[in-house]
């Protein structure tokens, strides 16, 4: 046997074990009897201001025919049915509610500032389903995105920093004088008990190692901050930190 047929058999038994012990891992981070822990690492509440940012709690109609996103603001500050059709109001929409597993909670605001900015954030938390949490990328796609382009971001806390993953998409919507592009950026990352990623592998990974070296398996949130794309790339990276800091202090226990 030659030297090269016999480095192609070692590879070959090394990707090999590797597989096998993927698939070990993955078996017995679902299979061993954990502890559900229900306490979440982050606040189910968006504080109605965040600087000079104002929040408008969102609401959603289910009923067919209507799907109305409503703004609780004004007169309707505090509703609990829709002013359309008077269907109850939910948390989520009705496409989300169709797919997630009905334990998963959303909580979803419209931030505006003095500018007239605006950003949408949403927190979203798993269940004993831990489906609920998936890659954003897969629903953006579904929901007629392009994503042009990702970077890792840092955003520097009072005592440390997180990282966030920023996608910047664009969508064709149609419009009275024809279909025009709307592109937006979309930063989110994943919160756990005393852990932070932007990585969804991570996330995969750390949710593993707990149910397998601890036996519990905590809730985890994901946290996604979005708003119209800014021609200036630094200046989108500025505004995004700024918002996420102040956001951070707020939600993340």
């Amino acid at each position: 046997m030659t030297e090269t047929k016999r480095r192609q058999m070692g590879a070959r038994q090394i990707v090999t074990l590797l597989l096998l012990l993927g698939l070990a891992s993955l078996a017995l981070a679902y299979t061993v009897d954990v502890k559900l822990v229900d306490e979440p690492g982050v606040r189910m509440a968006l504080p109605d201001r965040i600087d000079a940012w104002t929040g408008i709690p969102l609401r959603y109609c289910h009923a067919d025919g209507c799907r109305r996103e409503v703004r609780l603001e004004g007169v309707l500050a505090g509703a609990e049915r829709c002013p359309e059709c008077g269907e109850a109001l939910r948390t989520m929409s009705r496409e989300e509610y169709d797919v997630l597993p009905k334990d998963t909670e959303f909580v979803k605001s419209l931030y505006t500032d003095p500018q007239g900015r605006r950003l949408h954030v949403a927190i979203v938390l798993s269940g004993q389903d831990r489906s609920s949490i998936h890659r954003p990328q897969r629903c953006l796609v579904g929901q007629g995105h392009q994503i042009r382009s990702q970077r890792r971001l840092a955003v520097p806390l009072s005592e440390d920093s997180v990282d966030v993953m920023v996608l910047r998409n664009a969508a064709t919507v149609r419009t009275s004088e024809g279909p025009e592009e709307y592109r937006t950026f979309y930063a989110y990352w994943f919160v756990g008990q005393g852990r932070e990623t932007p990585s969804h592998g991570a996330r995969m990974f750390w949710l593993a190692w707990d149910r397998i070296l601890h036996s519990v398996a905590h809730k985890w949130a994901y946290i996604a901050v979005s708003g119209q794309r800014l021609d200036d790339v630094e200046a989108e990276n500025e505004l995004i930190r700024e918002f996420v800091a102040q956001l951070h202090g707020e939600i993340v226990l």
